[in-house]
């Protein structure tokens, strides 16, 4: 599967960028409608490169030694400082007629506390930031930009001290000096922004020459049955000054339905936003290549550190596939092999015969299930998938491939008919099935199926066989493994991985069979935007809309693989105009794109969320071949060299344990992994009691003096709920204040060099 995702063809990413390249020079704003919704690209062009420049640009200042050294100076301390992390970057037309456009920079989110003698101080900051005009110009190498000189905007500090009399006294004291700290800030800022060079910001390149197929009936029917409809525009055209159509596509009207049926639909409203299940796929697949330091780890030593990672962030799911080809150790190749031959009452004699089984297999699986179910994960299980290594060998070493003797295999691929493919696919699917139904309660039929036409059209991918370029042959390999589900597991769902390419015709074949709609999305490939996280929700939308139009509206809906640009370079940058900008992404932007995701997806019906991978593969031939390997780097929740977090893996966690209790979405909270995390506590407000969950990162062994303690307004601790040596893991602690008077509470988190507090409201 990966070597055909690394492909650009299948991104949203890549689809716009091969449009945009058929831009003239001329035009100085272009938009975008997918699903009819409106979106201003140059705008996040823009976004993506203000971002950027604001991640450098503070990673070089140290605003909090700035703040603990001021507030020293009046005798306090500082028990919770965050900068916000994220720039708001708001883009509007100048009516001025001096610039283009004016971009509004934004940074609002400061959390800042102070206490001592006493006393607590909440201090507010907010209206920080510029103004700043521009002229831009698109031309066939990417987006120019000049911009002009900022303007600052006026901040504005407020102190609210709590505690004892004297606390109001020292207010001013506290707001003169952080005022001091903040305009010696935004000094810094605009004149950082002054010199701000924003040209060039993106190179297209030859895409074309690197998409690898020249087919263009190929394209065409991949186009033709891509669920999501897309139409670019130019606005502002300097000779016409009109709204000028460029490219106008409804990906609908390739299916065999008439896309009549489709016009106008909006799927019903979404009622509220739990998740279901979500996590992470192919866990015992990815990470057999994953946490490869540990040189002397097994497959079940690997699942299990991902099981660590994911119980400690309180994730519920995981995708799990078999190995066709290690279980069935040795394929039937005789003549005349004929899958209706195959009876449930045949399976116990093909599993009990070791030439073509392998016991040591199903038992690795049942150690892993075993392990997944006591921690309390639910695994789903990925069956028949057909990539190149999955097939099982003949008695000469070599995977059978369903084929015509003219088809141009790999030397060690042997054509079978399509009859001795599905012959082994039937015994395996049933055999398997049976093993582990106690287990799973929802089996994936293949993978990509839909796909498998275009993968087989090109020798390096992973599909080999000229069967896979039939319809009907990929809807007999579909039924095979349906019956063998429903045979052998009358209750279990099904559900299969839908590729883009393909999938108007595969939907419409397979609805019937599908308990839950799953599918893939990757719009972070080739030249992705941190700001395309939405571009989730969208598709998500489409396929809603895709399941209205087929009158199978109540299906649920599951993101069954995604990715992220995990790329962060170890220098990055110093301006955003080199061409490595293109896959640089900040561990901050990596955390944007996955909130953004995350959410829009969940705004628009999905329910369930799995990301594909939890290893990084940086410095790793990744596939696809020269070039592509270059933008393809999408993998990686934690690095590629330990055991440590990405900054984006706890976010996106609390993010989505937010979702699954349904708490409503939020933005989701930095924390580095290698600190502590102090959660909200819910419910809050809360009476009388309330859950407050906080995190030990991994790789954290023992720390002393970590402590939980709840202050009152007044600054006394009221009551002590942790004081010990912890382990990595995730802590949830019940505090009952039926003893203690309405009002508004701290808890506080110590833990090493770690500080943190959160605000509580007790209401009786």
């Amino acid at each position: 599967m990966k070597n055909f995702l690394n492909r650009p063809l299948i991104s949203i990413g890549a689809l716009l960028i091969l449009f945009l390249c058929q831009l003239s020079a001329d035009p100085s704003t272009f938009a975008m409608r997918m699903n009819g919704h409106k979106h201003n690209m140059e705008e996040d062009y823009l976004e993506r490169g203000i971002q950027e420049w604001y991640d450098i640009y503070t990673d070089s200042l140290d605003l909090t030694a700035m703040m603990d050294s001021m507030v020293q100076d009046v005798g306090l301390s500082i028990i919770e400082f965050s900068q916000p992390e994220d720039a708001t970057v708001i883009y509007a037309e100048d009516s001025s007629g001096a610039y283009e456009f004016v971009i509004g920079l934004s940074l609002d989110n400061w959390v800042v506390v102070a206490e001592g003698a006493g006393c607590i101080f909440d201090i507010g900051i907010s209206g920080i930031g510029a103004t700043i005009g521009g002229t831009s110009e698109f031309g066939s190498t990417g987006l120019d930009v000049t911009l002009g000189e900022p303007t600052p905007l006026d901040p504005v500090v407020t102190v609210d001290g709590s505690g004892f009399p004297w606390c109001d006294g020292m207010e001013f004291i506290v707001q003169e000096g952080v005022e001091g700290i903040i305009d010696s800030f935004l000094d810094s800022l605009t004149l950082a922004l002054d010199g701000l060079g924003l040209d060039s910001m993106f190179v297209f390149g030859d895409l074309l020459g690197a998409l690898g197929i020249d087919d263009e009936e190929l394209l065409a029917a991949a186009f033709a049955s891509f669920p999501m409809d897309l139409t670019i525009v130019t606005e502002n055209d300097p000779e016409e000054n009109v709204v000028q159509l460029i490219y106008d596509m409804d990906f609908l009207t390739g299916t065999s339905t008439d896309p009549q049926a489709f016009v106008g639909i909006e799927p019903d409203p979404v009622n509220g936003s739990q998740l279901e299940i979500g996590g992470f796929s192919y866990l015992y697949w990815q990470l057999q290549r994953g946490f490869h330091w540990h040189e002397d780890w097994d497959d079940t030593q690997r699942v299990n550190a991902a099981f660590d990672i994911m119980e400690s962030l309180s994730i519920n799911g995981f995708r799990m596939e078999t190995f066709w080809g290690r279980v069935q150790s040795q394929a039937y190749v005789e003549d005349g092999l004929d899958p209706a031959d195959v009876t449930p009452e045949m399976i116990d004699d093909f599993l009990a015969d070791p030439e073509h089984w392998d016991d040591s297999e199903f038992a690795a699986i049942f150690d892993i299930l075993d392990n997944s179910l006591a921690r309390g994960l639910t695994p789903f299980m990925a069956i028949g998938v057909g990539h190149e290594d999955r097939p099982p060998r003949t008695a000469d070493g070599l995977r059978i491939a369903p084929a015509t003797a003219g088809w141009e295999l790999p030397d060690n691929f042997i054509a079978v008919t399509p009859e001795t493919y599905l012959y082994n696919l039937k015994i395996y699917a049933h055999a398997t099935v049976r093993k582990y139904a106690d287990y799973v309660d929802v089996w994936q039929a293949e993978n990509e199926l839909d796909a498998a036409a275009f993968a087989a059209a090109d020798p390096e991918w992973w599909r080999k066989g000229d069967y896979w370029l039939d319809r009907d042959f990929r809807n007999q390999v579909m039924d095979v493994l349906v019956e063998a589900i429903r045979t052998e597991d009358p209750t279990g769902l099904i559900t299969h991985d839908l590729h883009m390419l393909g999938f108007m015709e595969a939907l419409e074949d397979w609805i019937d069979d599908l308990d839950i709609i799953g599918f893939n999305y990757y719009p972070n490939q080739a030249w992705a935007l941190p700001n395309m996280g939405f571009s989730m929700g969208e598709y998500v939308w489409a396929v809603r809309r895709a399941l209205a139009g087929l009158g199978h509206a109540g299906k649920p809906v599951w993101l069954i693989e995604s990715g992220f640009p995990g790329i962060e370079l170890d220098d990055p940058p110093d301006s955003i105009s080199l061409e490595e900008d293109m896959i640089y992404f900040s561990e901050n932007r990596q955390d944007k794109y996955i909130s953004d995701a995350l959410n829009s997806a969940v705004e628009n019906g999905i329910n369930g969320f799995f990301y594909f991978s939890l290893t990084a593969e940086e410095d790793e031939d990744v596939g696809g071949g020269g070039a592509l390997n270059t933008y393809m780097r999408y993998s990686g929740l934690i690095r590629k060299d330990t055991d440590e977090q990405k900054v984006a893996l706890v976010p996106f966690a609390n993010l989505y344990n937010e979702l699954v209790m349904e708490v409503g979405i939020e933005p989701s909270e930095l924390a580095m992994p290698q600190d502590y995390v102090l959660y909200q506590n819910y419910p809050n407000p809360f009476n009388p009691t309330t859950s407050i969950r906080f995190y030990v990162p991994i790789g954290v062994e023992t720390y002393s003096n970590t402590s939980l303690q709840i202050y009152d307004i007044t600054g006394r601790v009221v009551d002590n709920l942790v004081d010990a040596n912890l382990k990595s893991g995730t802590y949830e602690i019940v505090w009952n204040a039926s003893s203690h008077p309405s009002g508004l509470y701290f808890v506080r988190l110590k833990a090493g060099k770690s500080r943190q507090t959160r605000k509580m409201l007790l209401v009786k």
